[in-house]
């Protein structure tokens, strides 16, 4: 897709060829097409806005933990958002549970800059591959639920430091999208799930701008 604000075909059709000098040829990166993702008719993820929003997931709470070492990713089936957790060296396992195995095999397939990890030393040039990562494709809710029902029933050494919840927006008005944020069974067992300092963290859906009233206000 080239979002005509910002790209045109003019400009991508330079950037692909080899014209000594020209801005497009030397910088082909900034004049590539969107890539976009739908799942139900509900978009995803998008290439241009890949880094702003994984990168915004993912660091502030791995950086703020004193030293995340198992984490889990619920969704993310496009593989950007292990891709951010890899990053940090002090991650041992990072667990992906996600019950699409279609998605994440079409990303590999269409979408690899998600999870392109071929930058990262002692990684793989496919993140999926990383020995570090897990690949689980099932239902994160029955996962967590059965596997974290309570807090003392939880080996410790099986709980994560960081869970990043990267779903459906809540405010998709999707039966099982709705029930992520809704199911109380499931939330308590993501709590169950973490270690003594372990951070959840959960996408909220758009933050408001500055024409929004306060939330208390409606």
């Amino acid at each position: 897709v080239l979002d005509p604000d910002h790209r045109d075909l003019e400009s991508y059709q330079m950037s692909l060829s080899n014209t000594d000098g020209a801005y497009e040829s030397m910088h082909p990166e900034l004049f590539i097409p969107n890539k976009i993702l739908f799942l139900d008719g509900v978009q995803q993820s998008t290439l241009y806005g890949d880094a702003p929003y994984h990168e915004s997931i993912v660091h502030p709470a791995m950086f703020t933990h004193e030293n995340p070492k198992r984490v889990a990713i619920i969704g993310g089936g496009e593989g950007a958002t292990l891709r951010e957790a890899l990053k940090h060296t002090t991650v041992e396992k990072a667990v992906m549970i996600e019950i699409d195995k279609d998605v994440v095999q079409l990303s590999r397939e269409h979408l690899k800059e998600w999870s392109d990890c071929s930058d990262l030393v002692g990684s793989a040039n496919d993140c999926f591959e990383d020995p570090r990562a897990e690949v689980r494709y099932e239902d994160a809710m029955q996962y967590f639920i059965s596997g974290f029902p309570t807090d003392e029933a939880v080996n410790g050494s099986d709980k994560f430091d960081v869970i990043v919840m990267d779903s459906l927006d809540p405010n998709v008005k999707i039966s099982y999208a709705v029930d992520l944020y809704s199911n109380d069974a499931y939330i308590e067992s993501l709590y169950n799930g973490l270690t003594e300092s372990g951070i959840l963290v959960i996408q909220l859906g758009e933050s408001n701008t500055d024409d929004d009233p306060a939330d208390e206000v409606g």
